[in-house]
């Protein structure tokens, strides 16, 4: 047995069921929607299909993986998994990078191996056997990863499996491996740990957002906690603290056909977003009813300021991710999950209103031109503690 791996005591079995009673009761994201591989990226050569009548992600075959659009850092991750054939084989990947065929060269990975299942594997390496029974294929199995800092701990089918507490932290895709045998998934869902979901509320009465500028009765939250803006009207929505200086700031949004919406951030409340803060375009990159967009008006532009690197994105009325990470003159956009903006505000760029001269503390928010939109799943954590 590794030094830093360790048995689970009663105190510790308990403490890990407490925290998992009492995670189901809010803060949880479904990874997984049931209908189809929305927020989900295939990865080299892999095949997954959805039945939307059980709601089942059934991995047919394929040497590859399956990974979220976003990257994750400390998270309960939970999961229910039934291998349909003999010989079995596949597993979780977490705190996984992009690179490396036919799976990520970087991270880690649950075993869901006969006679290997629940293994904590990086690269071709076992480095912690769990050591479990054997099951035969056709059993749904439950599991429960949760991974904070250098700490991460597993559960199978309500059972503590291992502890470990020298992992390497930080930040990486999750992520279903292929290995050309049949699996099914369902109920995939994680609570990302730090976070606070902005989105509390119902219809008009909001927890942490308050209409700043419009129409306030253009503003809502539907039924499933979707923010919706009605189009005409809209102006920004902002967070009732202004005190957001460096975060990391995660969402999803849905941008229909022409439309054209941005997230503010460090808005100091008064004057233009877009220049006294800073504004995160958010727009349909295939629009005509603006004309000819430039690259620095493009989804996930810092505003007038620092274009897109790469496009990734999506077709307009599709469902996309966001991250939006700030930490003191540095600013970096993920979209879908790959890195396209990393700005110094520091660094000397000409321009009418320069970066660095923009207030590094302010409102969050999110601002709305002349047609619809809809933002889900807008959770932020604070990097630094609020002057």
């Amino acid at each position: 047995m590794l030094k830093s791996e360790k048995i689970m005591t009663a105190i510790g079995i308990a403490a890990l069921i407490s925290v998992s009673a009492s995670a189901q009761e809010s803060g949880w994201t479904d990874l997984f929607n049931g209908k189809d591989l929305s927020g989900w990226t295939g990865m080299n050569d892999v095949k997954f299909t959805v039945d939307p009548e059980k709601k089942e992600l059934h991995l047919v075959e394929g040497m590859g993986w399956l990974r979220t659009d976003a990257m994750v850092d400390d998270f309960i991750l939970e999961l229910e998994a039934k291998p349909l054939v003999e010989g079995y084989d596949s597993g979780i990947f977490f705190r996984a990078n992009l690179e490396g065929k036919p799976w990520p060269d970087k991270g880690y990975q649950i075993n869901l191996r006969d006679r290997g299942m629940g293994d904590l594997v990086v690269g071709y390496k076992a480095i912690l056997k769990a050591r479990m029974e054997p099951e035969d294929f056709g059993t749904w199995r439950k599991i429960v990863l949760r991974a904070e800092r250098q700490k991460a701990s597993l559960q199978v089918d309500g059972e503590p499996i291992w502890e470990k507490d020298d992992l390497e932290p930080g930040r990486g895709f999750i992520g279903i491996q292929a290995e050309n045998r049949e699996f099914l998934f369902r109920n995939v869902r994680i609570q990302e740990l730090g976070y606070t979901n902005l989105l509390e509320g119902k219809e008009r009465d909001f927890k942490h957002l308050k209409v700043k500028e419009g129409d306030p009765q253009a503003w809502s939250l539907n039924d499933e906690g979707v923010l919706v803006c009605k189009g005409q009207g809209g102006g920004w929505i902002g967070t009732v603290e202004n005190n957001y200086s460096d975060f990391d700031l995660k969402l999803e949004f849905n941008v229909p056909k022409e439309g054209n919406s941005g997230v503010f951030i460090r808005h100091p409340g008064q004057g233009d977003g877009a220049y006294a803060g800073m504004e995160i375009q958010v727009i349909d990159d295939d629009a005509t009813h603006w004309g000819k967009l430039q690259d620095w008006q493009m989804t996930g532009s810092i505003y007038r300021e620092y274009a897109p690197s790469v496009r990734v994105f999506r077709k307009a009325g599709e469902w996309q991710t966001m991250e939006i990470a700030a930490e003191k003159n540095f600013i970096r956009v993920y979209l879908n999950g790959i890195e396209i903006v990393n700005a110094d505000l520091d660094k000397e760029k000409p321009s009418e209103h320069p970066l660095k001269l923009r207030p590094r503390q302010g409102y969050l928010g999110f601002q709305n031109y002349d047609g619809a939109i809809q933002y889900r799943n807008v959770r932020v954590k604070r990097l630094a503690k609020p002057e």
